[in-house]
C-alpha cells in the first residue's frame, strides 16, 4: 500500500464515523424527542401508537450526508498525506 491509499482509506473511515454521529444527533434524537423508538434494523422511527414517524427534512439529510462524506474524506486525506510527507 502506498501513502496515498492509506490516507484515502483513513479519510473514508473518518467520514463514515462522522456521518454515523451526525445521523444519531439528527434522526435518532429527533425520533426520541417525539416519543418514538428508533428501530435500527429497519431505520424507522416507530411512535407509541405504532405509526411510523418521518421528519420533513430527512430527504435533505441524505444529500447533506453525501456532501459531508466527500468533504470530510477529502480533508482528512489531505491532512494525513501532509503529515506523512513531513516524516
Amino acid at each position: 500500500m502506498n501513502k496515498n491509499s492509506i490516507s484515502q482509506f483513513i479519510g473514508v473511515i473518518v467520514s463514515i464515523i462522522v456521518i454515523l454521529v451526525l445521523n444519531k444527533f439528527t434522526i435518532v434524537d429527533n425520533c426520541l424527542d417525539h416519543g418514538g423508538q428508533f428501530n435500527y434494523q429497519t431505520g424507522k422511527c416507530i411512535l407509541a401508537n405504532s405509526e411510523i414517524y418521518t421528519a420533513e427534512y430527512t430527504n435533505y439529510l441524505i444529500a447533506l450526508y453525501f456532501l459531508m462524506g466527500i468533504l470530510v474524506a477529502y480533508v482528512t486525506s489531505k491532512f494525513i498525506r501532509k503529515a506523512l510527507s513531513k516524516n
